[in-house]
């Protein structure tokens, strides 16, 4: 038992309250209460909980004055979801993330084994930070970093700790620590189990229970020691408050305020809808594992987003592979639940979330294009050359016969322009595999 583990390494048995009203720094200020005066800029925790026979779930925003009424009331449900930061209004997103109170981490598949080499290797060999508290959460541990004084989440500051994240959770989620190999990286606004709350069904314990290993608040310069330079919190560069007022900015920065003001303008990239039908096809090679099937439909929206395809086209797609996910693993069904929570990350917001973070949430890898230097079109047009070198005759237009079946979609799709996949499919007799692959 885990527990047994904990107790061996002087874990101390603390409630659940006890834990965030550690991490939430109550009685600090930090937290607004019911009926405080405006103009002070604080914010608030946001909880989520939802309940197996409900369609739909709720929001609680926590005010340190009833934020053990919340608590309460999302430990009482099916599922209670919270994280380790605050936000302004009612809206628990990234434009209106205020505070990081808690770096929290999820690892799974950690044995008796796992955890023991964690805690010697936090407590005894310093190879990993010692958390504050660890989480039994029912199929594997949370470890909970909560700092000395929460950290103010300016733009920059949010790359950096995402990078951070991500590489302690390398470094924390390993062969010697865990039996999943696959490793799930989470950003840090990602919300987990409320402690005193139910554990999954499946889970062998009920309740998910907190125990404290560390009295002392973490830093960023504590949790960079031990991670790669280049993934290192730079405080130097972290954003500091501007003295300029709107107005003076609008003097100052004439085109800024335009764009960014005035238009509401983002940098984004965008990307044609072929690599949105390349991650949809991604299915089809078997690279999709068990941990990683709710992030490969996050991502299948994101590319939706950032490809403008329209929504009820991307989540036709994402119910249609309902199936194929379950099968991956059938005693953990994939529902349609699961993709509509996904799906929320259809926004254009995402539209700037980067190859490599995809790479790590998905457990896909995406290989870059290599054109040794040339632009796009230069080097189409060589590799085209190349392929008429080769081919004179243009026999790789009929190689495998696997064109036929790419002319069959690409020609229905010409003469059905509002058309969807099941009609092809219903139209063309062709499964849903082909269809998948060479849609346009």
């Amino acid at each position: 038992m885990l527990e047994d583990v904990i107790r061996e390494w002087h874990g101390i048995s603390v409630s659940p309250l006890d834990v965030y009203t550690d991490m939430f720094h109550l009685g600090d200020g930090y937290i607004q209460k019911i009926g405080e005066e405006k103009g002070l800029y604080k914010a608030n925790p946001i909880g989520y909980w939802k309940n197996n026979n409900a369609k739909s779930g709720h929001w609680r925003v926590c005010f340190e004055d009833t934020i053990e009424d919340v608590i309460k009331e999302l430990q009482e449900a099916d599922l209670g979801l919270i994280n380790g930061v605050s936000y302004f209004g009612r809206k628990r997103d990234m434009e209106h993330a205020s505070k990081l109170f808690a770096m929290i981490f999820d690892i799974d598949g950690v044995s008796d084994k796992g955890l023991y080499n964690l805690l010697y290797g936090s407590i005894n060999a310093d190879i990993y930070p010692l958390p504050n508290y660890v989480v039994c959460s029912g199929h594997g541990i949370h470890l909970y970093y909560v700092f000395e004084e929460p950290v103010n989440l300016y733009p920059n500051i949010k790359t950096q700790l995402k990078e951070l994240k991500y590489a302690l959770t390398a470094l924390l989620w390993n062969r010697y620590t865990s039996d999943d190999l696959k490793v799930q990286y989470q950003g840090i606004f990602q919300p987990f189990r409320v402690i005193g709350g139910k554990c999954k069904e499946d889970a062998e314990r009920k309740e998910i229970k907190a125990y404290k290993f560390n009295q002392k608040g973490i830093t960023l310069s504590y949790l960079s020691d031990f991670v790669p330079r280049e993934s290192r919190i730079d405080e130097g560069k972290i954003y500091k408050e501007t003295k300029y007022t709107l107005e003076d900015a609008k003097k100052l920065y004439p085109q800024w305020y335009e764009r960014c003001v005035l238009n509401h303008e983002k940098g984004t990239w965008t990307c044609k809808k072929d690599l949105y039908n390349w991650w949809l096809r991604k299915i089809d090679d078997k690279q999709i594992t068990f941990g990683h099937r709710y992030f490969y439909i996050m991502c299948l929206a994101i590319y939706a987003a950032k490809s403008g395809v329209d929504f009820e086209e991307v989540k036709a797609d994402a119910e249609e592979l309902i199936q194929v996910l379950n099968d991956i693993n059938p005693q953990k069904p994939f529902t349609k639940d699961d993709v509509l929570s996904a799906l929320e990350c259809y926004d254009l917001k995402y539209k700037t979330f980067p190859i490599k973070d995809i790479e790590k949430i998905s457990g896909i890898s995406i290989p870059k294009n290599k054109r040794n230097g040339r632009k796009q079109k230069q080097h189409i047009k060589i590799i085209n050359a190349i392929r008429d070198i080769e081919y004179p005759n243009g026999e790789w237009r009929n190689k495998n016969g696997a064109p036929t079946k790419k002319e069959m979609v690409e020609q229905w799709q010409l003469e059905n322009p509002n058309g969807t996949k099941a009609d092809c499919k219903m139209a063309t007799r062709l499964d849903d595999k082909t269809i998948r692959k060479w849609w346009v």
